[in-house]
């Protein structure tokens, strides 16, 4: 049997622009990916599907005033930079893996978009705690993802990559306040905001 193989590259990036490049797209619950996503063909054997995907934020002085970091942190897929070979074996099969790992990085940029808010104070002294945080959670990142590769064999353990899409999904609903599209003021609850 000829094994597949599944990467995604993910490229951690600070305090570069949040501005979308052509070919590029912000996380979204409506907008899964597709097939037509990858850019880049190749027919290589040993290359079935490959991601771009990355969180990134960018913080400037006034931001420590912000009631909601959501726009400050970007989740994005990478069409120009993604690439896919046409003569694999079960194409939707990999894109679904591939989606679950693009929601998963859209838990790890909500993390961030929560945690900003919670500790705001901490910016008015610089942005190292940012820095630290951003760090940090790209090492959990890159934890759950092997975690996940390995249980589900790359998504090719069906039962197992549908326990890890609900733990996903739950994940995402209980942080649905800091999804990138809601602009509106996030109250923190009582005793979670960070003392001064």
């Amino acid at each position: 049997m000829k094994k597949i193989l599944l990467l995604l590259l993910f490229f951690p990036l600070m305090f570069f622009s949040q501005d979308l490049q052509p070919g590029e797209f912000v996380w979204s619950k409506e907008r899964k990916l597709q097939k037509e996503d990858y850019k880049l063909i190749t027919h290589d054997d040993r290359i079935s599907i490959r991601s771009a995907i990355n969180f990134s934020y960018q913080l400037r002085g006034f931001n420590a005033l912000s009631n909601n970091f959501n726009k400050k942190i970007i989740n994005k897929f990478s069409s120009s930079a993604s690439s896919i070979n046409p003569d694999s074996r079960n194409i939707p099969a990999m894109i679904e893996y591939q989606q679950v790992n693009f929601d998963l990085a859209e838990v790890y940029a909500r993390k961030m978009r929560k945690d900003l808010l919670i500790h705001k104070n901490t910016l008015w002294k610089g942005f190292t705690y940012a820095n630290e945080m951003f760090n940090n959670l790209t090492v959990e990142y890159t934890k759950a993802q092997a975690l996940i590769d390995n249980e589900t064999n790359y998504g090719l353990n069906t039962q197992k990559l549908q326990d890890w899409k609900q733990k996903i999904q739950t994940e995402l609903d209980d942080l649905s306040d800091f999804d990138y599209n809601n602009t509106s003021k996030i109250k923190i609850k009582k005793g979670t905001k960070e003392e001064n």
